[in-house]
C-alpha cells in the first residue's frame, strides 16, 4: 500500500512517528497522523486543516486534554497526569491498529475517487472516520466537525483541479 503514497503522504507517516515519539507514545495513533498532517507544507490536507482554523499546537493541546479527561474517568486526577514527565517513546513507534485502519480507509478513498496515488487528502479523510474515534473527540474539543473538514478537503481538491485545467 505504501508504494501508492505520494511523497507528502509518506512524510506525514514519518512525522506521525516523530509526534508519537515526542509524546512518549509506544504506537502511532490516528491523532498523531492528524498532528503530522497539520505540519504539512501547502499540501491539500494542510490547507484544509488551516482553513478549518486548526493549528498543530491547538491539536496537540486538545489531544492532551482528551488524554487527561480519559484518565480522570478511570480515577487518575489531572494533577497526577501533569506531574508525570513524558517518557521517550520507541525509536520508531509502530502503527497502531487504528492508524493502520485509517491508512487502509485512505486507500479506499483514493480507489473510490479513481485516484491512483494516495495523497495527504486521502490520509486526512481516512482518519476522520470512525465518527466516534480519538480524532473525532479531538476535533470536537476544537469545535470542528469532521464533516466540515472533509468538505474543506473536497474544496481543496476541486481548487487544485481548476488550477491544473
Amino acid at each position: 500500500m505504501f508504494e501508492r503514497f505520494v511523497r507528502e503522504s509518506r512524510r506525514a507517516v514519518i512525522r506521525a512517528q516523530e509526534e508519537a515519539r515526542a509524546l512518549g507514545a509506544e504506537r502511532v495513533e490516528p491523532e498523531h497522523l492528524l498532528l503530522a498532517l497539520a505540519r504539512g507544507c501547502g499540501d491539500r490536507a494542510a490547507r484544509a486543516i488551516d482553513e478549518a482554523g486548526l493549528s498543530r499546537d491547538a491539536i496537540a493541546a486538545a489531544i492532551e486534554q482528551d488524554l487527561v479527561a480519559a484518565l480522570e474517568v478511570v480515577g487518575v486526577p489531572a494533577s497526577v497526569v501533569a506531574s508525570v514527565p513524558a517518557r521517550p517513546g520507541a525509536d520508531r513507534p509502530r502503527l497502531s491498529l487504528a492508524a493502520r485502519d485509517a491508512l487502509e480507509r485512505a486507500l479506499r478513498q483514493a480507489v473510490r475517487r479513481g485516484d491512483r496515488r494516495i495523497g495527504t487528502e486521502h490520509v486526512l479523510l481516512g482518519i476522520l472516520r470512525p465518527p466516534r474515534g480519538s480524532v473525532a473527540r479531538v476535533l470536537a474539543r476544537l469545535d470542528v466537525e469532521p464533516e466540515r473538514l472533509a468538505a474543506l478537503v473536497a474544496l481543496e481538491v476541486a481548487a487544485d483541479a481548476r488550477r491544473c485545467a
